[in-house]
């Protein structure tokens, strides 16, 4: 598993907050293929975000 670090947002409260979302080898693949892999990112994490939340364009890092 590879770990990841997106930073998102509430718009209303302009709270910030990171998510870590761990992605199997193929899933990484996959995002690596796509001409936007963070956003591919972004979505796997979907279901990690907290209501209110929307994550942060370009603000997605791998932890090592």
């Amino acid at each position: 598993m590879i770990g990841y670090e997106i930073d998102v947002v509430n718009p209303k409260t302009n709270e910030e907050r990171q998510i870590t979302v761990s992605v199997t080898p193929e899933e990484r693949a996959r995002a690596k293929c796509s001409s936007d892999w963070m956003r591919v990112i972004q979505e796997l994490a979907r279901p990690l975000i907290p209501a209110g939340f929307l994550p942060i364009g370009n603000r997605v890092r791998m932890l090592q």
